[in-house]
């Protein structure tokens, strides 16, 4: 009977992992660059102790991986608005200083002349430092990711390199979630840089993430969570029967 108790206790701990999944990608289904991560991984651990050691329960594993699907492109024609192609990610420093990677691609200016990205990470430039923009200029980014700037009313005519931002060549199933919303590499190494960037200015990457498909899956695990809920109340009262006979047996 216990058997019958733990897995269906391991089945409503990914129900719930699950549900917060869901509910994490109904709450960014309008984020610019967002992925969604796999669904969590049930696995099964012998317990040790005292009783029977065939006494098994059902654990989740929840799933930090990244579905790297490209999400809905989106013209905005503003110059600071880029998307990333295929498996590419963009290098930011987070304020702890860590390097971190991101598919945001809405860009601005901060006040300190850093270039950042729409949460505040700084953006960072192929030599790994933070590209600072120089006062009372006009920017705009090429498609290999160089940032491109000129002095307002000042004499060139044309836009001078800055630098490249740092643009990285993802491996998809070495791409964890942070919980910070960034992305890193699963075994520590930091991803390769982009022999070929791909950076389209003045567009945006929409979230991968579909509404109705998540508020489907919503729905059917609202409804598994249900029948766990029965199948629980079944092996208590199939344990009172065992019990009540037991009794009727002495």
């Amino acid at each position: 009977m216990d058997k019958l108790i733990f897995t269906s206790l391991g089945s409503q701990q990914f129900i719930d992992q699950r549900i917060q999944q869901i509910s994490n990608e109904i709450a960014n289904v309008s984020t610019t660059g967002f992925k969604r991560t796999f669904a969590a991984a049930t696995q099964a651990y012998r317990l040790d102790g005292d009783g029977f050691n065939t006494r098994f329960l059902a654990g989740v594993m929840p799933s930090s991986r990244v579905d790297m699907t490209p999400g809905p492109m989106m013209s905005t024609g503003a110059p600071l608005d880029v998307a990333l192609t295929a498996n590419q990610l963009l290098g930011v420093q987070t304020a702890k200083g860590e390097t971190a990677y991101t598919r945001r691609g809405d860009l601005k200016v901060g006040s300190d002349g850093i270039l950042r990205i729409g949460t505040g990470e700084q953006v960072l430039s192929d030599a790994n430092a933070p590209i600072t923009v120089p006062d009372l200029t006009e920017i705009k980014i090429g498609p290999d990711g160089t940032v491109l700037t000129k002095q307002v009313a000042g004499e060139a005519v044309v836009f001078q390199p800055l630098a490249r931002m740092r643009v990285v060549e993802a491996d998809p199933a070495k791409v964890r979630l942070r919980v910070d919303g960034l992305y890193e590499s699963s075994d520590g190494q930091p991803f390769a840089d982009a022999t070929t960037p791909e950076v389209s200015s003045g567009t945006l990457e929409g979230s991968n993430s579909n509404l109705f498909s998540t508020m489907v899956d919503m729905i059917s695990m609202s409804r598994r969570y249900e029948m766990q809920v029965k199948v629980l109340k079944q092996a208590s009262d199939l344990a009172e029967r065992s019990q009540s006979l037991a009794k009727l047996a002495q």
